[in-house]
């Protein structure tokens, strides 16, 4: 046992039971029964604890107060970021949903107009080079025709200037007939 030498060393009286309880507890820590004692006074001291509470109410309430704190400062955060955060993101979406049926409204339908503006064009486009083409070919025939016929008149003028009085009917017939043959060939 621990001998008092130290004139600064108070003794407790306390119930044998107490005793046997701060025996289990300080051979627990692996500490005597002094040290454990001056621990748990330190611990009372600065905990500031009532070692009669065994519930530890100030702890609780304590802690309560502690997490209201955490959480009013939590409402405050939500109402000063959170809030305006949803808010503006609730803008943004309807500005950009605005903008989507705008561009589906507008701009799409404007597209589709123009296609089927563009497939007119092209189809009158074809049209009008389809009749250019036939034109250029009437043309081309139309002046075939007219140097065929013009070849013609000129064989006949020809044939008909060496004929004189003395030629014969059959050789007029004859260059009639074969004017008439090749008028009929174009």
């Amino acid at each position: 046992m621990y001998k008092q030498t130290d004139p600064n060393i108070k003794t407790i009286r306390f119930p044998i039971t107490a005793d046997s309880k701060l025996q289990k507890l300080a051979e627990k820590t692996g500490l005597t029964k002094i040290e454990f004692f001056i621990a748990m006074v330190d611990y009372f001291y600065k905990s500031k604890k009532d070692p009669r509470d065994l519930n530890d109410e100030l702890l609780k309430k304590e802690l309560v107060k502690r997490t209201d704190r955490v959480i009013a400062f939590i409402k405050v955060m939500e109402d000063d970021l959170l809030m305006p955060l949803i808010t503006s993101t609730g803008r943004i979406s309807n500005s950009q949903e605005q903008i989507v049926n705008y561009f589906n409204k507008h701009i799409i339908a404007h597209n589709k107009e123009q296609k089927e503006a563009y497939a007119k064009q092209q189809s009158a486009l074809n049209s009008v080079q389809g009749s250019i083409k036939s034109i250029e070919t009437a043309q081309y025939t139309k002046d075939l025709t007219k140097r065929k016929c013009l070849e013609i008149l000129d064989y006949y003028i020809q044939h008909r200037e060496n004929m004189n009085m003395m030629t014969k009917q059959t050789d007029k017939d004859s260059l009639i007939q074969n004017v008439r043959q090749q008028m009929k060939n174009l």
